[in-house]
C-alpha cells in the first residue's frame, strides 16, 4: 500500500507538472527517476514475494480452463503501451487452433509477463512477438525480440538467483536478477518446459511449453 500510494502520487505530480506549462528539466526529470525508481522497487517486491512463498512450498496450482487465445491478446494490450514508449513494435502471432488450456492461469500469465517485460526491456529497437500453438498435449508459448541476446556464458546462469550479467547493455537496465529465476518456479509448479535460443546482438527467444495438468 505505502508503494502503491507513492507511485500514484508521483505519477500525479508528473502529470500536474506536464500540464503546467512550466519548463524545467531538473524537476522533470526527477520525478521521472522517482516514478522509474518506485516502480523498481514494487517490482522488486513483488518478486521477492512470489519467491518467498516458492521455496516455501507456500505456492498452490489451481487448475482452470485458459482461452490461450485471449490470454496472449490481453498480454499484448496490457503491455503495448511500455513497448510503444521505446519504439518497439509488439506483435502476436497465434495459432488459430489453439484450444483450451489447463492449466494455472495465474502463473501462466506472470510467466509469460516476465518474458514480454524483459523482452521489451533489453530491447533498443525492432519488435517483440509473442507466439503460441497447440502441441500434444498442451500448449507451446515463446517471445522473441530483437534485443540485445545473451550469451553462451550468461545462458548457462541467466536463470540462476540474482543473475546479473557483466555485459554493460544489461548493466544499462534497472533488474533485480530475481525475474527469470521466479519464472523456472512457476514452471515447475505448473509441469511445463523453458528452452532458451540466443545470442549476442541478434535477439532471443524463451520457449515455454505448458502442459494441460487434467
Amino acid at each position: 500500500t505505502p508503494i502503491a500510494i507513492t507511485e500514484g502520487n508521483i505519477g500525479n505530480a508528473e502529470f500536474v507538472f506536464q500540464k503546467s506549462g512550466l519548463n524545467n528539466p531538473g524537476i522533470s526529470n526527477a520525478l521521472k527517476e522517482a516514478h522509474d525508481q518506485v516502480n523498481f522497487l514494487s517490482s522488486m517486491i513483488n518478486d521477492l514475494s512470489t519467491l518467498s512463498r516458492a521455496e516455501r512450498g507456500k505456492l498452490q496450482v489451481d487448475v482452470e480452463s485458459i482461452n490461450a487465445h485471449e490470454l496472449c491478446e490481453t498480454l499484448i494490450q496490457n503491455y503495448t503501451k511500455d513497448a510503444e514508449v521505446k519504439g518497439l513494435k509488439l506483435h502476436a502471432d497465434l495459432d488459430s487452433s489453439l484450444e483450451l488450456l489447463q492449466s494455472s492461469k495465474l502463473y501462466v500469465r506472470e510467466i509469460l509477463q516476465n518474458f514480454i517485460t524483459n523482452a521489451i526491456k533489453y530491447t533498443e529497437s525492432g519488435s517483440v512477438t509473442l507466439h503460441a500453438k497447440p502441441v500434444s498435449g498442451g500448449v507451446e508459448f515463446a517471445v522473441s525480440d530483437t534485443g540485445i541476446g545473451i550469451s553462451k556464458t550468461d545462458q548457462q546462469r541467466v536463470f540462476d538467483k540474482f543473475f546479473r550479467s557483466e555485459d554493460f547493455h544489461t548493466r544499462a537496465q534497472n533488474g533485480t536478477g530475481l525475474g527469470l529465476y521466479v519464472t523456472v518456479k512457476l514452471a515447475r509448479l505448473v509441469h511445463a518446459e523453458i528452452e532458451l535460443e540466443s545470442a549476442p546482438g541478434k535477439g532471443s527467444t524463451f520457449t515455454v511449453t505448458i502442459p494441460n495438468l487434467r
